[in-house]
């Protein structure tokens, strides 16, 4: 698959999915009217119109719940070359200055807003370490073959002419062992022609480099499968996959509701020569204008008899629906978290006046750690392979520190799901009818740890108390 074939691939996976997604995600107006449906709300007319950015809560929700807490990277040494505390440091080194973190934050919410989400490498000559990027969904095409993933290829705009139409694109095609690239003018819908390579050494890049690693230094993170919309395709699904209608009926309701504040201010209906004329028209008869005054902006004209009238200034204020607009918007929102993967007590929802321990709240909050955990399956796996290539690339290109053998693993920690008293508690019963070990506490109350720093808690708890393992010497 080349770069005509594969923008156009793109350019279709756009129009059919992801253009809805992003709307929702961003609140764009001109993006929601275009991609509603037919007698939807915001393709209905009007301008009053409020967004509730629900889409952007849900998202950024994922990717806190996701990486609220850094992973941990662990060197497989796979020859034993060098030093493992050397390579533990210059990996650390590598994800500071990177801000893997931030990163990471920055992935998974774009992963569950558009469904998916690209990670790639790539150094020059003036950086000490390579470097990690985001590239969204809607800019990169994944090629697959029989054995997986077998190469990435990225569209990047670097110049537009609104006059002409004209955009110009830089494509990338990862492959183990190679990028290749190209400087391409087309429009909005088409990648269009390829121009010169000298044209794309002047932006600096090459068009052809081999990589000196066998890797490939991208990678492609579905955010849960199957997509419901392209079931054989091995596209993610946004977690907004299915709620536009809902989400548009949740934006109507709250429209709704700042209508009726709107609708229900407090005016006085006077006749109209209570009001003040303007200055310029006060000897004109017939042809005067009304002066508008701060101080007395509640007052309304009307062309009334004020001899028939019973009263000559009426009190207008229409009531606001408050209940029945905030039991519906409450109620939307728990049926869209709920179809979303989620509790609505991770979003705040039904937690007023509780203040339940940590067993407590993981129970209520069952659904989202749920959906975190098929997150995290689909993400380890791509995340250890591309940093493994990143410090394969960066002991041939930088550090020398790593061997072409080492691989990282990836630690997701486990959620903050229960309090420290409740774990306590549960181990120091267990421990009593001597049904846990030791080892086995330690693990519990530190689930995040990896074996190694497991075994060094127990030998310092032995040191300490005396005590042996059961059934150990």
């Amino acid at each position: 698959m080349e770069a005509q074939e594969a923008f156009a691939a793109l350019h279709r996976k756009c129009r059919a999915y992801y253009a809805g997604m992003a709307a929702l995600y961003s609140g764009d107006r001109t993006l929601l009217q275009i991609t509603g449906e037919r007698d939807s709300f915001w393709r209905r007319p009007g301008k009053a119109k409020l967004h509730v950015p629900v889409a952007a809560d849900i998202a950024a929700i994922s990717a806190e719940l996701l990486f609220g807490e850094e992973p941990r990277f662990q060197i497989s040494c796979g020859t034993g070359y060098g030093d493992p505390g050397e390579k533990s440091l210059r990996m650390s080194e590598i994800a500071r200055r990177n801000s893997l973190s931030a990163i990471l934050t920055e992935a998974a919410e774009s992963a569950a807003a558009l469904g998916e989400v690209f990670l790639k490498v790539s150094w020059s000559e003036a950086a000490e370490f390579p470097l990690i990027s985001v590239r969204q969904a809607d800019a990169s095409c994944p090629e697959y073959g029989p054995s997986g993933l077998t190469a990435i290829h990225f569209f990047q705009k670097v110049r537009t002419d609104p006059h002409k139409g004209t955009v110009w694109r830089i494509w990338e095609k990862y492959e183990p062992g190679r990028i290749r690239m190209g400087l391409f003018r087309g429009n909005g819908t088409e990648l269009g022609e390829r121009e010169e390579d000298a044209a794309l050494r002047a932006l600096g890049y090459a068009p052809d480099m081999e990589v000196p690693v066998d890797d490939l230094l991208a990678v492609h993170i579905p955010n849960l499968r199957p997509n419901r919309l392209l079931r054989d395709s091995q596209m993610g699904r946004s977690d907004l996959e299915g709620l536009r209608g809902l989400m548009d009926a949740l934006d109507e309701a709250y429209t709704s509701w700042l209508r009726d504040i709107r609708l229900a201010k407090s005016r006085l209906i006077v006749p109209a020569e209570y009001l003040r004329r303007r200055p310029k028209d006060l000897f004109r008869d017939g042809q005067y204008t009304y002066e508008f005054d701060e101080d007395v902006e509640t007052l309304v004209a009307l062309d009334i008899d004020t001899s028939h009238s019973g009263a000559q200034i009426l009190p207008s204020q229409f009531p606001i629906r408050t209940q029945e607009h905030l039991g519906t918007c409450e109620h939307l929102l728990r049926t869209v978290f709920s179809l979303a993967g989620y509790s609505p007590q991770t979003f705040g929802l039904d937690i007023a006046g509780s203040a339940e321990s940590g067993t407590a709240l993981h129970m209520r909050e069952r659904k989202s750690y749920q959906t975190r955990g098929k997150k995290v399956t689909y993400w380890k796996g791509p995340l250890e392979a591309l940093l493994t290539g990143l410090i394969r690339l960066d002991g041939e290109l930088f550090s020398h520190a790593f061997d072409g053998d080492d691989t990282v693993q990836v630690t997701f920690p486990a959620p903050a799901a229960s309090d420290l008293s409740s774990t306590a508690t549960a181990v120091h019963l267990l421990r009593q009818a001597g049904l846990l070990s030791v080892r086995e506490g330690v693990g519990m109350v530190h689930p995040d740890w990896v074996p190694d720093l497991v075994a060094e808690e127990v030998e310092r708890i032995r040191e300490e108390t005396g005590d042996k393992e059961d059934g150990e010497n």
